[in-house]
């Protein structure tokens, strides 16, 4: 049986969940090969995240096929002041904000995700997508001591809208969660939101 870990790319569940380092070349399993290839056509967008309230530039429908939806996460690890008397947290986020900036795609899509720990930071940190199936939400495959940097790809198979947050192992889970390492994904059926309106029947009785 192959053994494989974080630094190589692996398949779970209904999509595809695969990881990588920015240092180790990719070891795809004879039966991904052609799963592989078949990607390689899929058109790839680059999605700039931005912090909370707002949403990042997206298509409410879905105009074409499937495609590779690029985003990126940095683990920041900081000190902030939080009220008007000086209380100071040790904040954890991604890419500064808290919560994690949105992600949107539509059903059928993919999502890869490149997720940096700067060199500076103290802790290993990960992400766990609850819109992915298998290795934990790729929670499993994406632990990174600081310094490195890990490739996600994971398909959305569902609608919905979605947590991700941190979760590197043990106590270390809330601790990571509450500092402020959470975040959304958005999963849009591929026509759209639709606001559908039930007709009741009136409960009028008649005298």
């Amino acid at each position: 049986m192959l053994d494989m870990n974080r630094r190589q790319l692996m398949w779970a569940g209904g999509g595809a969940l695969g990881a990588f380092s920015a240092g180790n070349p990719m070891i795809l399993p004879a039966a991904t090969e052609a799963h592989a290839a078949e990607m390689s056509d899929l058109p790839r967008v680059k999605q700039e995240l931005i912090a909370p309230p707002h949403a990042p530039a997206h298509d409410q429908v879905a105009t074409d096929g499937p495609k590779i939806i690029e985003v990126e996460l940095t683990a920041t690890e900081d000190q902030r002041e939080i009220d008007d008397s000086g209380t100071v947290i040790n904040a954890l986020s991604f890419n500064g904000s808290i919560p994690g900036p949105l992600m949107v795609c539509h059903e059928g899509d993919y999502i890869e995700l490149t997720l940096k720990n700067p060199e500076g930071n103290i802790f290993a940190h990960n992400i766990d997508f609850h819109a992915s199936t298998g290795a934990l939400g790729g929670g499993g495959l994406t632990l990174v001591q600081p310094g490195e940097q890990v490739v996600l790809r994971w398909k959305a198979t569902k609608p919905g809208t979605y947590i991700y947050h941190c979760a590197p192992g043990g106590q270390m889970i809330p601790y990571h969660v509450v500092s402020g390492m959470n975040g959304a994904v958005m999963v849009l059926p591929r026509d759209g939101l639709r606001v559908r309106f039930k007709t009741l029947r009136s409960q009028h009785a008649t005298v």
